[in-house]
């Protein structure tokens, strides 16, 4: 089951920021961390021995599973009708990377938010190992471990 964090894909950093407080807050409790405060090289080993995702990675670990499952079952109908994959108009190296078509013609913010701008965008700037899996559980692994290299790359 997919929970509605790619919904908050396109938030404001404000509001991703308090959203983060929370997760922070989580982490001492689930790891019954001291109340004190805490410097920011504690809180980051804590969330990586915990193998927590930063709320904004996280968001964007939902959005690309949402699309990879769109994708390769192409459920629900009215999302894979929302996506489709880049064909040029002749051969080319790009052909076989699994790129998805992002629509050119967006006039706001809220647009930008849309499933089928957000989820082309989000998907292209995987890399290609990532993007050609086709087994799901494979797919989570190798997103997850590359969302969280880049996420805690010092």
């Amino acid at each position: 089951m997919i929970t509605c964090n790619s919904v908050l894909y396109g938030m404001s950093q404000a509001n991703i920021n308090r959203l983060q407080r929370v997760q922070n807050i989580l982490e001492r409790v689930v790891a019954r961390a001291p109340w004190t405060v805490i410097s920011l090289i504690t809180r980051y080993r804590l969330r990586r021995d915990l193998h927590w995702l930063p709320v904004s990675h996280r968001i964007n670990f939902k959005l690309c599973l949402l699309t990879w499952k769109t994708l390769h079952t192409a459920r629900p109908p009215y999302l894979s009708e929302l996506i489709t994959h880049y064909l040029p108009p002749r051969a080319l190296r790009s052909s076989n990377t699994y790129l998805l078509v992002r629509p050119t013609s967006i006039t706001s913010n809220f647009t930008s938010r849309a499933f089928s701008v957000s989820a082309p965008s989000t998907w292209n700037s995987l890399p290609t190992h990532i993007r050609s899996v086709d087994k799901l559980s494979t797919f989570k692994r190798q997103l997850k471990s590359h969302l969280f290299q880049s996420a805690f790359a010092a």
